[in-house]
């Protein structure tokens, strides 16, 4: 059983929980001085596009907006970009991947302009000078310019090469579908490949023999591994809810939701394993709790109660005995229930604090218990589930882990069915970290709840060019079986 905090109806709203979440997000521009230095580039640029097409480049107007278009460019670089992108999708402005809606709607001439000239992304590199800004600029406002090819051919006569230009913006992720499928089927592998090694844990446990734990530190290798290589295609694995074989998929998922906190920590890749290893042996004393009470479906009586509580102290046990090299899984083991206020099971030596991966692993399994139906009771929804951790930053979880982890997943993670402002059912499909209201989701069934034949992705980032809102914005958030959905999986 798993301590998951309070669920009371007063739960802080996404909204809220965003604004709070703000600063711990690893948006590009997430820091104040960094996003003024953004919009500076973007209204740098605007000006240099229009006065260049109301000016001869010898004009002052000019040569004094193509500087600061330089200036912004360089402080962005001094600021921790060697490179800077700005780029147009859907007839939004992004800088890097952060949204810019204000701009999008002040700017619509010179998007609008750049369109039109086939160019929707453009990176400004280290060597960029004003003679590139100069050449840019008209290449923009150069009506006789009207796709990418020719763009590219007017800068190259200009000698223009501290700057690229594209005609599919990055954020389009184009033509790296299949490299994205290869990686979440070597993902699922591991996945699978974790599964069957709690298995064979579980059994031994049971038995009362010694179990190698190799297989599992193989298990967390290849799970690392993937994560490195598209952590997107590792953390929607935790979308995947075994309801027969609940224990182990679980443990599997609270290892992929300790890793990728864990990597977001910028934890080494020592610590990561150990971390790893320790999310996947956690609860193994469960297996020394008789399963009709683990199982219980109505209330535990305390004596019940006491024997579920052991099971820290067991696991614990039962990880000593096997004397690992590594002693973070047998800590891990007794402190999961401590909580943060040390208010938890088992009551620690006096002066002893919880360890960092404890506090990780106890926030994952609650998150990811919560999230997954039980015999006994429904599931949570995920931005619920957040909302009540959140709740209990500061007493049951630690309140800086609590928001990391919220920035980490967003508000509506990965593999969330949600339900947009126009009625239509989709499944949150990435995160966007400059965002987390916002997110890229598949689009699955109409108002109606006509299914679409190709789920069609769609990035809640993108602005009404006409009132400068969002276009689309989630207005709920529903239980997948509730969508008729009975693996969310295969849709990310």
């Amino acid at each position: 059983m798993t301590d998951t905090g309070p669920t009371r109806d007063d739960l802080e709203s996404p909204a809220e929980i965003a604004a709070q979440i703000a600063p711990a997000s690893k948006a590009p521009f997430a820091d104040p001085a960094r996003l003024a230095k953004a919009k500076e580039l973007v209204r740098a640029l605007a000006v240099s596009h229009t006065n260049a097409g109301l000016y001869p480049t010898s004009h002052p107007l000019v040569a004094q907006s193509l500087g600061e278009l330089v200036t912004a460019v360089d402080d962005l670089r001094a600021a921790g970009f060697r490179d800077v992108t700005v780029n147009i999708y859907k007839s939004t402005l992004f800088v890097e991947n952060q949204v810019f809606p204000e701009e999008s709607v002040t700017h619509r001439r010179m998007i609008e302009e750049l369109l039109g000239r086939g160019i929707s992304a453009m990176t400004f590199l280290e060597s960029f000078s004003t003679t590139d800004a100069a050449v840019l600029a008209e290449v923009i406002s150069d009506s006789s310019i009207t796709d990418i090819d020719a763009a590219r051919l007017a800068l190259d006569r200009r000698n223009a090469t501290g700057v690229d230009i594209a005609e599919t913006t990055a954020l389009e992720d184009a033509g790296r579908e299949e490299e994205g499928r290869e990686n979440k089927a070597r993902a699922r592998q591991s996945y699978n490949a974790g599964v069957e090694a709690m298995r064979d844990v579980e059994t031994q446990a049971k038995l009362g023999k010694i179990f190698e734990t190799e297989p599992l530190q193989n298990v967390v290798s290849s799970l690392l591994d993937n994560l490195f290589r598209d952590p997107a295609a590792v953390l929607g694995l935790t979308a995947i809810k075994g309801h027969d074989d609940y224990t182990l998929n679980h443990s599997i998922n609270v290892c992929i939701l300790a890793l990728s906190l864990g990597a977001s920590l910028t934890l080494d890749t020592a610590s990561l394993r150990s971390l790893g290893l320790s999310a996947l042996l956690y609860d193994l004393g469960k297996v020394r709790i008789p399963e009709d009470i683990l199982n219980k479906q109505g209330p535990l009586t305390t004596d019940e109660w006491h024997i579920v509580k052991s099971h820290a102290e067991e696991g614990a046990d039962l990880l000593k005995r096997i004397q690992l090299v590594d002693q973070m899984p047998m800590v891990v083991a007794f402190e999961h229930h401590q909580r943060h206020d040390l208010q938890g099971y088992p009551a620690p030596p006096a002066g002893q604090e919880q360890h960092l991966f404890s506090k990780v692993v106890a926030l994952c399994d609650a998150y990811d218990a919560m999230t997954t139906r039980r015999p006994f009771r429904r599931e949570i929804r995920p931005d619920k589930a957040l909302a009540v951790l959140m709740q209990g930053r500061g007493k049951a979880y630690d309140p800086n882990l609590t928001k990391a982890l919220v920035a980490m997943l967003g508000i509506y993670p990965m593999g969330a069915v949600v339900v947009l402002d126009d009625g239509c059912t989709a499944v949150v499909f990435r995160v966007n970290n400059d965002d987390l209201l916002h997110p890229r989701v598949k689009m699955l069934a109409d108002a109606a709840g006509r299914w679409y034949e190709e789920p069609e992705v769609l990035d809640l980032r993108v602005v009404d060019p006409a009132s400068g809102q969002f276009a689309h914005s989630i207005t709920d958030c529903i239980p997948a079986a509730d969508a008729g959905i009975d693996d969310v999986w295969q849709y990310l």
